[in-house]
């Protein structure tokens, strides 16, 4: 799960997750993603607000989540674009179940690794 720039430091970089295999395990893959979002941007605001408290007091707290306030905003368009590819993604291999074999070759790497 892809996760905010904190302190200067860029999130690390997901690897890339297999496609679901079918309809079932993207709605699953899906609504992970949407959990998985809402309670990294519920624990960011969290973790803002308390610092900013225990440096600042009060005003601190605010300004903190005031600074969060255009990444919560950015961050469920992100969400949801993820899931929705999940969800299209598990789709197209119920439909379509050579499609996955076909793009794990055609995106696979000389050393056998994705």
């Amino acid at each position: 799960m892809t996760r905010y720039i904190t302190e200067g430091r860029p999130a690390p970089r997901p690897r890339r997750t297999p496609q679901p295999a079918d309809l079932r395990e993207g709605v699953a893959k899906a609504y992970d993603t949407v959990r998985e979002g809402v309670i990294d941007t519920a624990q960011t605001l969290c973790d803002v607000a308390s610092r900013g408290h225990e440096q600042k007091g009060l005003p601190g707290a605010v300004g903190g989540v005031l600074r969060q306030i255009p990444p919560t905003v950015v961050r469920p368009l992100i969400v949801a674009t993820e899931a929705t590819s999940n969800l299209l993604g598990g789709m197209r291999n119920q439909i379509k179940p050579d499609a996955r074999k076909e793009d794990f070759l055609k995106w696979r790497t000389e050393d056998g690794q994705e």
